[in-house]
């Protein structure tokens, strides 16, 4: 099985940030802030953000492609 692209960027934040998903998301939802990654191909770029951000903007390849934790795992 193939994971989608959504997944394999939600994976990749797990790793930068040393957590398991559970542990990920439950220290998302309950702070103001949630880690967040660029979902253009090649950028890895991570940082915080809202927990409904969706286009943030990435400092690394300039994009408004950051998503939160969050919204990638469909949470919120």
């Amino acid at each position: 099985m193939e994971l989608t692209n959504k997944a394999k960027k939600l994976m990749t934040l797990c790793e930068v940030e040393g957590l398991d998903l559970s542990a990920l998301l439950e220290g998302a939802v309950f702070d103001s802030v949630s880690p967040g990654i660029c979902m253009t191909e090649g950028c890895d770029h991570t940082c915080e953000v809202e927990g409904d951000q969706d286009e943030g903007h990435c400092e690394a390849c300039g994009g408004q492609t950051v998503v939160s934790a969050l919204i990638l795992a469909d949470v919120i």
